[in-house]
């Protein structure tokens, strides 16, 4: 427990240079992706400290009286698996809602790639801490701080948000939120496991966004529009009046022509 503040204090002074200003092609799919903003670290980084905190400090109140509240409901019955299916979700949701239609911020092959650098960034962060810290489950093995599965959900629920907005954010972090719920009720996690999992996923997801064009950079990926969800390749709706004379009475008509 005495290494865990230390190993996160060296995290922090690893990630801190990466508010490079990231610049875009004029033919980009939308504007430029997003600078790092220091407002962008506030919710993973208020989770991740609760976690922490909770974790060397108050242990013993707050994640043994989580856990027992867990365990009073949920008695004699066994766990369940939904949490080890389910945590998937919202990368489905990140990389397939565009291709129904539902407009997105970037195309399928640059949301592919913003993924597999934050579920990168996640694996990394997230095995690394579990070597490091040794900490016991309420059942099972050690290896227990932070709740992988919840940060592997929470890294979907971000992406989903940041592509899509908090219309379908709000649904994916509700996926989120069940996954934390039930890995708690499986007596996998304690609360400050899921709490700092929760803020790891996030930073993750944020950290495949300020990485995505530094990537395409060095690997040579164009820009492309397939799988945006955005028709730019349809004519714009135009409307307009025609007038004609009728030729038998000589009145003069009118008539609304639409285009689209």
């Amino acid at each position: 427990m005495s290494r865990l503040l230390p190993f996160l204090a060296a995290i922090l002074f690893v990630l801190a240079p990466a508010h490079a200003q990231y610049r875009s092609t004029a033919d980009s799919i939308a504007a430029a992706q997003p600078a790092f903003r220091a407002s962008q670290l506030i919710a993973p980084g208020a989770l991740l400290a609760s976690g922490v905190a909770i974790h060397c400090f108050a242990h013993e109140s707050w994640d043994y009286a989580v856990n027992d509240a867990f365990s009073r409901w949920r008695g004699s019955s066994g766990g369940t698996e939904f949490d080890d299916w389910v945590q998937y979700l919202p990368y489905a949701a990140d990389l397939g809602l565009a291709l129904t239609g539902v407009p997105a911020r970037n195309s399928f092959l640059d949301r592919t790639m913003e993924c597999a650098v934050s579920v990168l960034a996640l694996t990394v962060i997230t095995r690394t801490m579990k070597a490091v810290i040794d900490s016991p489950r309420p059942i099972g093995d050690s290896r227990s701080f932070p709740s992988g599965h919840t940060g592997t959900v929470f890294t979907g629920a971000e992406l989903v948000r940041m592509e899509y907005g908090w219309g379908w954010g709000a649904g994916a972090y509700a996926v989120a939120a069940a996954v934390g719920v039930m890995r708690m009720y499986n007596g996998a996690h304690w609360f400050s496991d899921v709490l700092a999992g929760a803020g790891i996923g996030i930073l993750s997801a944020h950290i495949g966004r300020w990485l995505l064009d530094p990537a395409k950079r060095l690997f040579g990926i164009p820009d492309t529009e397939w799988g945006s969800g955005r028709r730019k390749d349809r004519p714009a709706p135009t409307a307009g009046v025609v007038s004609s004379v009728d030729p038998y009475s000589g009145a003069l008509c009118m008539g609304l022509a639409l285009r689209f």
